[in-house]
């Protein structure tokens, strides 16, 4: 399926910044949708210059932590970065990552931390999750989720088996009885018309030797 990419974000960054060191005059879901739209020009607008910075904490993921680091001069986001770069340590190596802080779309109720998972060739995220807290008595349970978006992979032939998989060649002179039970077993037997007959040339992935299959 090529590469993957993890894309993470910070769903309840905003709400930490205005509730915290940038509050802001306008409304808090206004400052979201433009976060998550990434408009310049509506924000200072808002009166919300001050939230520029993180449009450009975006991007491969090393230099938008970086970035993202350089704005939080007040440490309030602190915790959240160390908690994400620790996320990503074990994976770092096996898929790209990426972060956009202010993303929303599909995130309506993460508290902390989001993820959207995207391959080569699927314009959506074929997966999407994070934290967020169940509401247990008067507390608040911490708690991890995800849903997979497999349909557009399956159609695209992830999974499949190769047909090659599952097609023995028959040489000249093989048993009739243990072809006749790989048949059964949902093998696709070739049998050779001559001794010139290939097996790869005629698509089976396996021959049939005196003890049984063989990779061909």
């Amino acid at each position: 399926i090529g590469p993957v990419t993890i894309d993470f974000t910070l769903p309840d960054v905003v709400d930490l910044l205005a509730n915290g060191p940038l509050p802001v005059e306008t409304d808090i879901q206004q400052l979201r949708d433009e976060l998550d739209a990434k408009d310049a020009g509506a924000l200072t607008r808002l009166g919300a210059a001050a939230y520029l910075p993180l449009l450009r904490a975006t991007g491969p993921f090393d230099q938008a932590i970086a970035d993202l680091r350089a704005f939080d001069t007040t440490g309030v986001l602190t915790a959240r970065i160390d908690a994400l770069e620790a996320i990503a340590a074990p994976i770092r190596e096996r898929v790209t990552l990426t972060l956009d802080p202010t993303e929303r779309h599909g995130f309506a109720y993460q508290s902390w931390f989001g993820f959207q998972i995207f391959v080569p060739g699927q314009g959506d995220a074929v997966g999407r999750g994070g934290g967020y807290a169940i509401p247990v008595g008067e507390q608040e349970e911490a708690a991890v989720g995800f849903s997979l978006y497999p349909d557009p992979l399956i159609d695209a032939g992830l999974g499949a088996e190769d047909d090659a998989d599952r097609r023995i060649f028959l040489p000249l002179g093989h048993d009739p009885a243990l072809a006749a039970s790989l048949r059964a077993d949902d093998w696709q037997t070739v049998a050779a018309l001559s001794d010139a007959d290939d097996a790869r040339a005629l698509g089976c992935g396996w021959r049939l030797g005196p003890d049984g299959p063989v990779k061909a």
